[in-house]
């Protein structure tokens, strides 16, 4: 029986340290080049400058748009699969407790 509780002890403990070890996931930087630069007061007055500016403009935004949908995405992804990670360790946890209890009761019985 001691086992079982050094085993749950050890369990509980020794979780944080590899969550605290585990290393820095790379995130990727939007690749939107190139980025558009106002061209200048003169230059918008020809509508052939103004027009290629706003196609700019326009490409980079849907550029960045798709990136931070691509990145929102990835987010709850990863949410998801923390919080399945947190349940299945919840209920392995409750397991050995519910053990651990049931050993006692069955250590208990016996001492009887």
């Amino acid at each position: 029986m001691k086992h079982v509780v050094l085993a749950a002890v050890l369990a509980a403990f020794t979780f944080p340290v590899y969550a605290a070890d585990a290393p820095k996931a790379e995130v990727p930087k939007p690749a939107c080049d190139p980025k558009p630069e106002f061209p200048g007061r003169l230059a918008m007055q020809s509508d052939t400058r103004r027009k290629q500016f706003q196609r700019e403009m326009d490409t980079y935004k849907e550029c960045m748009v798709a990136f931070i949908d691509a990145r929102k995405a990835a987010t709850q992804a990863n949410t998801e699969a923390a919080n399945a990670a947190v349940d299945e360790y919840n209920q392995t946890m409750k397991k050995i407790n519910d053990d651990i209890t049931a050993a006692k009761e069955q250590t208990k019985d016996i001492n009887q």
